[in-house]
């Protein structure tokens, strides 16, 4: 099966894809999703109602950056000391995943890495300097941490950039042990994405 670990929905202030958009672009490119939208689980659990198929996850702003959770039950709110969101992702079973780690351009990203999680995102599509990539995929592989990528899909158009492919599971622990064994499709997204994403920030908050 085709995954996508890192995706948003209109839910996430920066994102207008609808759910119903979502669903048709997973469809087409043949995606199973994790949604992630920044700081809520609500699309993600009006997803699963309406459509089911799908993994809940939250991309937590923390104090020392984003992490995101992954099979999540309930939400963890925004601003939370690192160490604790840990603590909390693991109390309820879910899967810590550390997203667009080392990428200087985003004051979101955790640059130091002096704590365990349970995956590292080596490739994020809307990573413009693609050294900050290289340098996720090294630490992985000097740490052995467990590997995946990501879209980071705001847009329709690029659910499914990137993608990890497969085998099926059962449980977060069956999908950690069929991650590790996962092949890694990578893919950048162009370059004008980020200028939409600007754009639609401000547009929500005061506009629709």
């Amino acid at each position: 099966m085709k995954i996508d670990c890192h995706m948003h929905t209109k839910y996430s202030a920066d994102s207008l894809t609808s759910l119903k958009d979502f669903r048709k672009q997973c469809l087409v490119k043949g995606i199973f999703p994790i949604i992630t939208d920044h700081n809520t689980i609500e699309g993600a659990l009006k997803y699963k109602q309406l459509y089911k198929d799908v993994i809940v996850g939250e991309e937590i702003k923390t104090d020392r950056g984003d992490l995101i959770g992954i099979f999540m039950n309930e939400a963890i709110p925004k601003d939370t000391d690192l160490l604790e969101a840990l603590d909390k992702i693991k109390a309820q079973g879910a899967i810590s995943y550390v997203p667009h780690p080392f990428d200087y351009m985003r004051r979101s990203a955790i640059q130091n890495i002096d704590f365990k999680a349970d995956i590292i995102e080596v490739f994020n599509s809307r990573v413009i300097k693609q050294q900050y990539n290289r340098m996720a995929e090294n630490f992985s592989n000097k740490k052995g941490w467990t590997k995946a990528v990501g879209s980071d899909a705001h847009l329709p158009s690029e659910i499914g950039t990137s993608y990890v492919e497969m085998a099926e599971f059962n449980s977060p622990k069956e999908f950690l042990t069929n991650l590790k064994k996962a092949r890694l499709t990578k893919q950048p997204s162009p370059i004008y994405v980020h200028a939409i994403t600007k754009i639609v920030k401000p547009l929500k908050k005061y506009v629709l």
